[in-house]
C-alpha cells in the first residue's frame, strides 16, 4: 500500500526508536511548498520538529514546544492565545481576529487562536515557517505558519502506548496503532488523555487555578484502489478543558486617597487588588501563586467595613469630604449571590475535524483534492477585575464553522520548469457573544452589557509556483497567489440589569438575575442559563480585501552540499471587524478595521558539511508591514479598540544546525538576533501613568515609533545535546533542553510591569532500552533552574491609582517551575 510515494506523496512510519549510532545525521523531509523535500533543499527559514522528539519531551501543546523554537511565541491570556513569530503576531483581544500566524493541521487552515491550543498527539513532524509565506500558507501568514502533520499508516502493522506522570499532579497517556488492514486499505488511530491537577496557582479559598484536561482522538483511514489513486479520511476530535488563569498581582494601591477602580464604572470602590489586600491579606510582595478570584464577596460591604477600621482623620476610600459618593450606593445587593458572579474561571472548547484527500497519479502530474470541514463550540467564564469580589465577571461563547476545498496540479520535478498550480476557497460562519456582568448600574441594580457578532466570509485564491532550472546549480523560483476575501458582519448589542423582589437578599446561586423588568425582552441566544436581554440596536459593516501576492527567488548550488538563497515576498491579512462591547451598550467606532501587508527579503545559506555530521543554516530577514493591526486595551473606559499601526518592521539574523561529532554525541542548536518596532505609530494608546498626566483619560495616545513590538526578544539560543552509550544489553540515552532569553517586554506601552526578566530553561531527560526496542523507561526534569517568571503582563482593570507620578496595580503570569516526572513507553 502507499504506493503513491514515488509521485512525492509521503508514506511516513509510524515509530522511530532510539537511534544505535549518530555517525551521520539523518535527512528531514518536509512539505513546506506541497512537495516532499528535504529539508536543506527548501529556500525558507523552516523549523522541523519530529513527534518523536515532540513526545519524548512531553510537550502536550504547542505552547509549550515554543519555548525552545527561536522567534516563536506563545502565550495563553484571559482573552486567548497569542503567536507571535520574528516579534510580530495579532493580539487574541478581539474575537473576531485571524491570527498573523496561520496554522495547518494536515494541509487544514486554522485561522483562529482558539485552536491553537489543542492538544499535539501522535505527530510525525511540525513545521515552524518564520516570515511571510503568501503562496503556500497564503491565508494571512503575514508573520508566519505552524504546520502539524499526523502520523499515517505505514506499510507494516505497529503501534504504541505511552504514559507518564510527574509533579504538580501532571498525567499523560497517549497511544497509536496502524498498519494495512488490507492490500489497499490501511488504518491508523490515536488518542490522548492529558490532565494538569496543580499548575501552582490558587485563589483565596484555595481553589486551583490553571489547571487543565484534554482528550482527543484521531482516525486516518488510507484506500489505495489503484496504482494511480490514493483517498485519505481524516477525522479528528478534541476536548479542551481549562479552570482559570495562571496570574497575580505584584503591585497594588493601597492608600484610601489613591486607592480606586475603573473610574468608568465604578467610582467609589478601592482598586479591586486593594480589596483582596486588605481583606483577604493577598501578600503582593512575593510571588507565590494565590490570587483573587470569584466573586463570592461584596466589594461594597468590604469598602465600608474598610472605611469604618480607618483610623480617625485618615482619608477614607472613595470619600468626598467623608460622605461616600452615589456610586458607592449604586451598587446591587446581594450581588454575590448570582450565578454570573459565582461561575468558576472556566474554559470548554469541543472541535470537530474531517478531512478527504484524494491523490490522482495523470501520468507525469499529480493532481490533488483536499476537502475539509472544521467545527467548534468554546464557552469562557472569567474574572476580568481578578478579585473575590462581585465586581465584574464575563461569558464568552463562540460557534465556529469552516468548509474549504483545495485543488492542484503539480509537475514532475525533473524538466527544465516544474511547477504547481492550486485554487482554494473556503467559507466560514463564526456567531461569537461576549456578555460582561457589572457591580454598578441604574439606582437599586447592577447592569450587564454585551453582544452578539454574527460574521460570514468567503475567501478565493488561486496560486502558480514555478521553479525554472537554469543549470543544474542554479534555480529561479517565482510565484503569485491571488487572493479575494470578503466579509460581513452584524453586531447585535445587548444590556440587562440585575434586580431582586423586595426584601429578596438570599439568591439561589444556580438562577440568573440580570433581566430587564418591565420591558418587553429579546433573547440574546447565548446567555448562561436562558436570560433574555435588551437587544439592539445592531450595526452591520462589509470588508473586502483583493491583491496579488508576489514571490520570487533564486537558489544556487555552490557546492554540492551547500546552497545559498534569496527570495522576496509579500503577504495580505484581511481587514474584519471589531468584537469588544463597551460599557452602556456603546458600538465599537470604528467597526471595521484595514487590510495588513508585509513584504520581506530574506537570504540564507544551507550547508551539511564534514562528511554529513554537521549541518549549519543561517538566514538574514527583513519585513516591513504597512497598517498592522493592533488591539489595546483601555482601562479608562473599560473597553478594546482596534485599530491599524502605521508601520513596523522585523529585521535579524537566525540559525539552525546539529552537528555530530561522534556516534554518541550529537548537538543540536539554534537561535537568533533582532529587533521588532513600530515605525510609525503616532495613535499609540496611553500607558496608566501617561493617561493619568495627559488629563485626556481614552483620548490619550502618544506615538510609539522606535518601540519594540511586544514579546519581541532581541535574541535567544537554544542548545539540545545529546549522548548515546550502552550498558550491558541496554542502549542508554542523555539529552537536554536548554533556552536562554534576555529580558524583554510584553506590551508596547513602555509600562515596566510588562517587562519580563531575562530567563534561563533547562529540560533534561534520561533514558533506557533494551536492544529489542520494544519498550523504553525515562526519567525527566522540566524547568530545572526554576526560574518561573518568565512572562509578564499588566493586570490593571479595576485596579487603578489616583496618584500622578505611578503606574497602576501590575501582574504578572509565570511557568510552573521545576517539576520530575517519569515516562514509560511500550512499542508493538
Amino acid at each position: 500500500m502507499l504506493k503513491l510515494c514515488r509521485y512525492g506523496i509521503p508514506a511516513l512510519l509510524s515509530v522511530s526508536l532510539s537511534p544505535i549510532s549518530y555517525a551521520q545525521i539523518e535527512e528531514v523531509l518536509v512539505t513546506a511548498q506541497k512537495r516532499e523535500e528535504s529539508l536543506q533543499d527548501v529556500p525558507i527559514s523552516i523549523v522541523a520538529i519530529s513527534g518523536e522528539t515532540i513526545a519524548e519531551g512531553g510537550f502536550s501543546d504547542m505552547q509549550e514546544l515554543a519555548a525552545f523554537v527561536p522567534n516563536l511565541h506563545m502565550t495563553d491570556t484571559f482573552t486567548g492565545q497569542e503567536i507571535i513569530i520574528r516579534g510580530v503576531g495579532t493580539s487574541a483581544a478581539n474575537e473576531a481576529f485571524e491570527q498573523a500566524v496561520a496554522q495547518f493541521h494536515d494541509g487544514v487552515y486554522y485561522g483562529r487562536d482558539n485552536l491553537g491550543q489543542n492538544a499535539m498527539f501522535d505527530l510525525e513532524r511540525v513545521e515552524v515557517i518564520r516570515g511571510p509565506a503568501p503562496i503556500f500558507a497564503g491565508q494571512s501568514a503575514t508573520a508566519g505558519a505552524v504546520s502539524y502533520y499526523s502520523k499515517r499508516p505505514g506499510d507494516e502493522a505497529e503501534g504504541f502506548m505511552l504514559a507518564s506522570y510527574g509533579d504538580d499532579e501532571e498525567l499523560r497517556l497517549e497511544g497509536g496503532w496502524g498498519g494495512p488492514v488490507t492490500d489497499t486499505l490501511g488504518i491508523r488511530v490515536a488518542g490522548t488523555y492529558y490532565e494538569l491537577g496543580d499548575a501552582g496557582y490558587q485563589d483565596v479559598l484555595g481553589n486551583e487555578q490553571g489547571t487543565k484536561e484534554n482528550s482527543a482522538l484521531r482516525g486516518i483511514l488510507v484506500w489505495n484502489p489503484t496504482d494511480n489513486l490514493e483517498a485519505t479520511f481524516k477525522y479528528e476530535y478534541q476536548d479542551v478543558s481549562q479552570i482559570g488563569v495562571p496570574g497575580e498581582y505584584t503591585r497594588c494601591e493601597t492608600r484610601p486617597e489613591f486607592s480606586d477602580g475603573n473610574p468608568g464604572l465604578g467610582p467609589g470602590i478601592p482598586a479591586a487588588c486593594a480589596l483582596d489586600v486588605l481583606i483577604n491579606g493577598i501578600d503582593i510582595t512575593r510571588l507565590d501563586g494565590v490570587y483573587g478570584a470569584g466573586g463570592f464577596q461584596d466589594a461594597k460591604l468590604a469598602t465600608i467595613a474598610l472605611n469604618a477600621a480607618l483610623p480617625p482623620g485618615t482619608p477614607c476610600y472613595g470619600c468626598d469630604g467623608g460622605i461616600a459618593p452615589l456610586a458607592l450606593n449604586r451598587f446591587a445587593d446581594g450581588l454575590t449571590g448570582s450565578r454570573e458572579m459565582n461561575e468558576a474561571q472556566e474554559r470548554q472548547q469541543q472541535t470537530d475535524v474531517s478531512m478527504l484527500e484524494l491523490n490522482y497519479q495523470w501520468g507525469d502530474y499529480l493532481l490533488t483534492s483536499q476537502t475539509s470541514y472544521v467545527e467548534y463550540d468554546k464557552e469562557d467564564w472569567g474574572d476580568p477585575d481578578a478579585s473575590s469580589f462581585a465586581i465584574f465577571s464575563e461569558e464568552k461563547r463562540e460557534y465556529f464553522e469552516q468548509t474549504s476545498q483545495e485543488f492542484r496540479i503539480a509537475s514532475p520535478t525533473d524538466q527544465t520548469v516544474s511547477w504547481i498550480w492550486g485554487g482554494y476557497y473556503q467559507k466560514h460562519d463564526l456567531d461569537t457573544s461576549i456578555n460582561i456582568f457589572t457591580a454598578v448600574g441604574p439606582p437599586g441594580s447592577a447592569i450587564s452589557f454585551g453582544g452578539t457578532l454574527l460574521e460570514e466570509s468567503e475567501w478565493l485564491s488561486s496560486y502558480l509556483a514555478t521553479t525554472w532550472n537554469v543549470t543544474n546549480a542554479v534555480r529561479i523560483n517565482t510565484g503569485v497567489r491571488y487572493q479575494n476575501v470578503e466579509k460581513t458582519g452584524d453586531l447585535t448589542p445587548s444590556t440587562a440589569f440585575f434586580t431582586a423582589a423586595a426584601g429578596d437578599t438570599e439568591y439561589n446561586v444556580t438562577t440568573s438575575r440580570f433581566v430587564p423588568p418591565g420591558v418587553e425582552i429579546i433573547p440574546a441566544g447565548h446567555s448562561s442559563s436562558g436570560e433574555r436581554f435588551i437587544a439592539g440596536p445592531d450595526v452591520t459593516g462589509e470588508v473586502k480585501s483583493v491583491d496579488w501576492l508576489p514571490e520570487v527567488g533564486i537558489q544556487w548550488d555552490v557546492a554540492e552540499s551547500v546552497m545559498l538563497y534569496v527570495k522576496y515576498a509579500e503577504a495580505l491579512k484581511a481587514g474584519g471587524f471589531v468584537m469588544s462591547p463597551a460599557p452602556g451598550g456603546r458600538l465599537p467606532d470604528p467597526f471595521t478595521f484595514a487590510n495588513e501587508s508585509a513584504d520581506s527579503i530574506e537570504a540564507g545559506i544551507k550547508a551539511t558539511l564534514l562528511d554529513n555530521t554537521l549541518q549549519f543554516n543561517i538566514a538574514l530577514y527583513d519585513t516591513n508591514f504597512e497598517n498592522l493591526q493592533v488591539t489595546n486595551f483601555l482601562a479608562s473606559s473599560a473597553t478594546f479598540v482596534t485599530e491599524n499601526a502605521a508601520g513596523a518592521h522585523s529585521t535579524g539574523i537566525e540559525f539552525d544546525g546539529v552537528w555530530a561529532p561522534t556516534g554518541k554525541f550529537k548537538l543540536g542548536f539554534s537561535g537568533h538576533i533582532g529587533e521588532a518596532e513600530y515605525d510609525e505609530y503616532p495613535g499609540g494608546r496611553c500607558n496608566a501613568l501617561e493617561t493619568k498626566q495627559s488629563g485626556l483619560g481614552p483620548r490619550c495616545s502618544v506615538d510609539r515609533a522606535g518601540v519594540d513590538l511586544p514579546s519581541a526578544q532581541d535574541w535567544s539560543l537554544v542548545i539540545r545535546p545529546e549522548y548515546l552509550t550502552t550498558y550491558g544489553n541496554f542502549l542508554v540515552r542523555l539529552s537536554a533542553w536548554a533556552s536562554i532569553s534576555p529580558s524583554f517586554s510584553s506590551g508596547d506601552n513602555l509600562d515596566p510591569a510588562r517587562d519580563v526578566p531575562a530567563y534561563q530553561r533547562i529540560d533534561l531527560r534520561g533514558s533506557i532500552t533494551p536492544s529489542s526496542g520494544n519498550w523504553e523507561v525515562a526519567l525527566y526534569v522540566q524547568d530545572l533552574t526554576d526560574e518561573r517568571p518568565y512572562y509578564a503582563g499588566t493586570t490593571d482593570f479595576q485596579s487603578q491609582s489616583l496618584d500622578q507620578t505611578i503606574f497602576d496595580a501590575g501582574g504578572v503570569s509565570r511557568d510552573r517551575g521545576r517539576r520530575i516526572g517519569l515516562q514509560v513507553r511500550a512499542n508493538f
